[in-house]
């Protein structure tokens, strides 16, 4: 027990490696990204699952709920700005147990599943968009065949590997080099952003359905798409007028939660953002990007339902929900962008419209790397996982092995997204299994000045208090909260897919695995004289 309280032996080195290259404006443009302003389950998920729902309310009850956990990790990222994010914030509060099951079992583990996603979305909303796009605008059937193409399950799957393969390459030659990428990136995604809400504004239903059954013949459809797919709705007993419904409408703040639970994920770099510390620099991040992001994607919302009308928006929502064929234009989805590409009839701002989607595309699988990598990296550190995990490259400063164990892990889960059927129910589970970490991490920044005092003490919140209650302790209480009624949503609710006897397994499933790991590898460093908990005292070397 002796060797095991050395200080030398409490983390495998005293420095991570990694270095400050993200200034806060490119962590706030960073949070925005992750968010993704192109995510495009609630536009039409929630009018098919949950009819009489309103999508800009939840939408905006979504930001408004997250708030308060967004607070909580600006009090924790300023207490302990290092990497590692929520492991480093739990297992400093809790202890290792808890911090390693949780973030290994929702975060590390399940954002595999978010690697599968972001080349869903590449090659779905990105390339497929373009190429059907260019079909319907410049009347070529031939182009519109190769946008289907990337809806099929071969197609997904070679775009999702090219796009980790390429994200890793772009990543192991250095984070600086991503930080100045993802200014290219920004703007492409800001301008498809502006250009979608400007044809959508100023579109109306009628007018839309004129360009919409042009663009649909263009491609080689059928003719009068609109008026068809009204009654086809019709026909199978689909209500496209509902009554608002106060609970249908609570329902869509979780899946608009799917984007908005994002808020605070640069928190997992703490240690490669520039002034970190710094309590406005992490309000800015944080909470300024949570509510920059709500606010358009509540704006996109209004807007999509605006040019489309109330009734088409429940025809396309029954096509992504009841799998109502007239809801769906050559079987893929009508999602907002495809919408404002109809309206454009321009092959040029199909083109800029696409661009932008591809790269927040690309964006996603870059920021499920830089996060994962750095909460691997501590964990390592920290020495849970194998010491060669947390080797960061001397020229390079990055975690050159953590990224390639990640590549490798996620190949089979995209395999599995793609072509198991059964598993694209459990699409929302990540959100689920990424929801009880920050439920636990909010609680921890609620407990942060009784566990981890002298810490807490030390950090630019401290000062900040009601009566003699510590804010962080207000907020990471009503975070926790809210959050976990939240996760429970996707436990009890059919419309949000994880209530089948799959999804409990597979997420339970995970969790159990995580905490076999952690007692494990506890167990194996005990054998070497080496007692981990020692770790959890200390903060993480920069």
């Amino acid at each position: 027990m002796a060797v095991a309280g050395a200080r030398p032996e409490v983390f495998t080195r005293n420095s991570s490696g990694l270095v400050r290259v993200m200034s806060p404006y490119s962590a706030f443009i960073y949070n925005i990204l992750t968010m993704g302003l192109i995510f495009p389950w609630t536009y039409l998920w929630a009018p098919g699952a949950l009819p009489g729902g309103r999508l800009v309310w939840g939408i905006l009850l979504a930001m408004i709920f997250e708030i308060p956990i967004a607070l909580t990790y600006v009090w924790l990222s300023t207490a302990l700005p290092r990497s590692g994010g929520d492991y480093v914030f739990q297992s400093r509060v809790f202890g290792g147990g808890v911090g390693f099951s949780i973030v290994m079992s929702g975060f590390v583990i399940w954002i595999l599943q978010w690697v599968a996603l972001s080349g869903w979305l590449l090659s779905y909303l990105g390339f497929a968009s373009l190429f059907l796009g260019l079909g319907g605008t410049m009347g070529s059937p031939s182009l519109t065949a190769v946008g289907v193409w990337f809806t099929t399950p071969w197609g997904i799957i070679i775009v999702s590997i090219l796009n980790a393969l390429l994200a890793m390459v772009l990543l192991v030659s250095g984070f600086k080099n991503y930080v100045k990428f993802q200014y290219v990136m920004w703007y492409a995604t800001l301008l498809s952003f502006a250009l979608m809400l400007y044809l959508l504004l100023t579109a109306s239903p009628e007018s839309f359905a004129q360009k919409l059954d042009a663009f649909v013949v263009a491609s080689g459809g059928a003719p009068n798409f609109y008026q068809a797919g009204i009654d086809a709705a019709k026909a199978a007993n689909i209500d496209l007028n509902p009554p608002f419904s106060l609970l249908a409408t609570l329902l869509v703040a979780p899946i608009a939660w799917t984007s908005l639970q994002w808020a605070t994920y640069s928190a997992q770099q703490n240690g490669e953002i520039k002034g970190a510390r710094s309590f406005q620099n992490q309000m800015i991040i944080i909470l300024g990007s949570l509510i920059a992001t709500g606010l358009l994607l509540a704006l996109l919302a209004y807007a999509f339902e605006h040019a489309i009308g109330t009734e088409f928006l429940y025809v396309v929502g029954a096509g992504y929900w009841a799998a109502l064929d007239a809801g769906k234009f050559n079987g893929v989805f009508l999602w907002p962008n495809i919408v404002a590409m109809a309206l454009a009839g321009s092959p040029i701002i199909v083109v800029l419209i696409a661009f932008g989607y591809i790269l927040n595309s690309f964006q996603i699988v870059n920021n499920c790397y830089i996060g994962m990598t750095r909460v691997m990296v501590a964990m390592s550190l920290d020495r849970l996982l194998p010491e060669w995990v947390s080797r960061v490259s001397d020229r390079l400063h990055t975690p050159v092995n953590a990224h390639l164990a990640y590549f490798l892990a996620s190949i089979p889960v995209i395999l599995v997204y793609n072509l198991w059927g059964s598993w694209t129910a459990l699409t929302l589970g990540v959100t689920f299994a990424c929801g009880y970490v920050f439920v636990v991490t909010a609680l921890a920044g609620a407990l942060m000045p009784y566990r981890a005092k002298a810490l807490y003490d030390a950090s630019p919140g401290a000062a900040y208090k009601i009566g003699n209650i510590p804010m962080v302790t207000v907020f990471g209480l009503i975070g926790a909260v809210v959050g976990a009624v939240l996760v429970l949503m996707f436990m009890f609710s059919s419309a949000l897919g994880l209530t089948s006897l799959l999804a409990y397994q597979v997420v339970f499933g995970v969790l159990v695995v995580a905490i076999v790991w952690y007692f494990l590898a506890r167990m194996v460093q005990r054998s070497h004289g080496i007692n981990v908990d020692y770790a959890f005292k200390e903060i993480p070397p920069e």
